[in-house]
């Protein structure tokens, strides 16, 4: 898997080439008759950038400071070189340009009754997220949720209505939302988009067939958005999936901080109109670095799909505290997908890390919480094989697990498909399962399809509460008791360890170890070559250690 970093160098080293043509666009002072040569004789609007031919090594550059909105940047039948890209950036001083698909609508409003409303003339999309005079309003599932006080509005997609809550007539308000969404890119090759703020849409940015060779970097995404990134192709051969597309040094925050905690209805995870950071269906190579993730109301990164390949995300931070399900790492059905290094803090659901032939690895999952949307999916991590394929052949090594209110692992009895043949080694489990009983490695019964072959090696369990923390197909065992169940199934249970892990300082958020912690020299072989910190596995001739570093 480590080809992607010498891909993503690769494609680092082709952006600072020299530009050929420099173009300029002020959405205040620009002409589109102007050449857009220099900051004096700037276009002003994206139509004019749409209408234009661009050359290898062409920058494309947005006054800082200024709004774009309602015309998306289509990026489209266009190629730079592998040495000389077609850049799209910002240029003069100030906050990044926005590029906006949320724009002011016009509605003409009936009363219902009471204080609820139906406009006349509604929209034949789905909105999504919608401002009433310039504010973010929470949208309500059904009608008997639009109180006024959490929830202001809701759409019906058949037939299309679009409701609202006002104690005023809503006529003399002011409605704003997506129809559009800012960025398409498509046919597109060798292309760097850089220093944008990104706003809106069913998606910020979607990247689609025959898209290759694509840096996005400094990008700030997700405002009013309902997906961040969307990674997609109507085509059905693999050569015309998008591939080495490269995502480094991104801020994906939704904006998106509301409580519906006290919803009764769940109906997806959109029904709030926020969902994925990143969703990938169709991709045959990439890499996500050094990125943050915030408040998205299903996953921040959500690979889902059998024709997902040869991914990589590492060194990004992954959280939602603000709202009651979201944020999590989802992979489903991709392969050959490799995952370290990263942070998932204070996410409201399970990381689900399934598929084929993954390496999961020296990853941080803190205080994974209970979703009052859907209790009971509270795990670090879930295995379940409820997708369209066999959970297979998976590694998940040297991670560490702390303060989860469900188990880290939970492999699930509840299955479509088999799973079998994964490892799990050398990870460090602390203070986890707080919510079940204080377990911390869940293996269900099998219910429907089959789980067998799968081994747990070497890894450390620490409960300050009880020792009694692995259940195994509905027993509760110490981990003694849980290494003698090797066999069952075909499963390997060895050296696993119980013990306080000695970190040097876990309050402050310091897991290295103390001289004397049982993790020192108690793993087994790895297929990680490096820790958290980058130093090479084994250290000094030594065993491996457990945990993180």
């Amino acid at each position: 898997m480590r080809f992607v970093e010498l891909l993503f160098l690769s494609i680092l080293m082709s952006t600072s080439s020299i530009a050929q043509t420099t173009y300029y666009i002020d959405a205040t002072n620009g002409l589109d008759t102007n050449n857009g040569l220099t900051v004096e004789t700037t276009w002003k609007t994206i139509n004019k950038v749409n209408q234009q031919s661009f050359s290898a090594g062409d920058n494309i550059l947005f006054k800082r400071g200024e709004i774009w909105s309602g015309t998306r940047l289509e990026i489209d039948n266009v190629s730079g070189a592998i040495n000389n890209h077609i850049i799209f950036g910002a240029y003069g001083t100030g906050a990044k340009p926005v590029i906006s698909s949320v724009m002011s609508q016009s509605h003409t409003w009936t009363n219902v009754s009471d204080n609820l409303w139906t406009a006349i003339n509604p929209p034949v999309i789905n909105p999504q997220r919608l401002l009433i005079n310039g504010t973010e309003r929470l949208r309500a599932n059904i009608e008997s949720e639009l109180d006024g006080t959490n929830y202001y509005w809701m759409y019906d997609d058949s037939p299309n209505n679009l409701y609202v809550y006002s104690t005023i007539n809503p006529n003399t308000l002011s409605f704003e939302y997506s129809v559009d969404f800012p960025i398409i890119i498509g046919w597109a090759e060798y292309i760097t988009i850089k220093d944008l703020d990104i706003q809106g849409g069913w998606t910020g940015v979607f990247i689609t067939t025959a898209s290759k060779n694509l840096y996005l970097y400094n990008l700030d995404i997700g405002k009013y958005c309902r997906n961040g990134i969307v990674i997609s192709s109507s085509s059905t051969s693999p050569s015309n999936y998008p591939q080495n597309v490269l995502i480094d040094d991104c801020l994906f925050d939704s904006h998106f901080a509301f409580d519906y905690s006290t919803s009764t209805t769940y109906n997806g995870n959109s029904s709030r109109g926020c969902s994925d950071g990143y969703l990938s269906s169709k991709q045959t190579s990439g890499q996500i670095t050094n990125c943050e993730f915030k408040n998205w109301g299903h996953a921040s990164i959500n690979l889902n799909g059998t024709e997902v390949t040869n991914v990589s995300i590492n060194n990004n931070y992954l959280t939602a505290p603000d709202i009651c399900y979201g944020g999590r790492l989802t992979v489903d059905d991709a392969s050959a997908i490799e995952v370290f290094n990263n942070k998932i803090y204070n996410t409201s659901i399970t990381s689900q890390l399934n598929g084929q032939n993954n390496h999961y690895h020296h990853n941080i999952f803190n205080g994974t919480k209970d979703s009052p949307l859907k209790p009971d999916i509270n795990a670090g991590v879930g295995i379940q094989g409820y997708a369209s394929s066999t959970v297979k052949e998976n590694v998940y090594e040297n991670n560490l697990f702390i303060d989860i209110e469900g188990a880290a692992f939970k492999i699930s009895g509840n299955n479509v498909n088999n799973i079998h043949d994964n490892i799990f080694r050398n990870n460090t489990i602390y203070n986890c399962g707080s919510l079940v009983n204080d377990e911390s490695i869940i293996v269900e019964e099998n219910l429907f399809q089959q789980t067998y072959d799968n081994a747990f090696q070497n890894n450390l369990i620490f409960n300050s509460s009880t020792t009694q923390t692995c259940n195994f197909r509905g027993n509760i065992y110490n981990i003694y008791g849980f290494n003698s169940q090797s066999g069952s199934d075909g499963y390997l249970m060895s050296s696993n360890i119980s013990g306080d892990p000695l970190f040097l300082d876990s309050s402050n958020n310091d897991y290295h170890l103390n001289s004397n912690s049982p993790c020192i020299n108690s793993g087994i072989l790895t297929l990680a070559t490096t820790d958290f910190e980058g130093y090479t596995i084994p250290y000094n001739g030594t065993n491996p250690d457990i945990g993180i570093y």
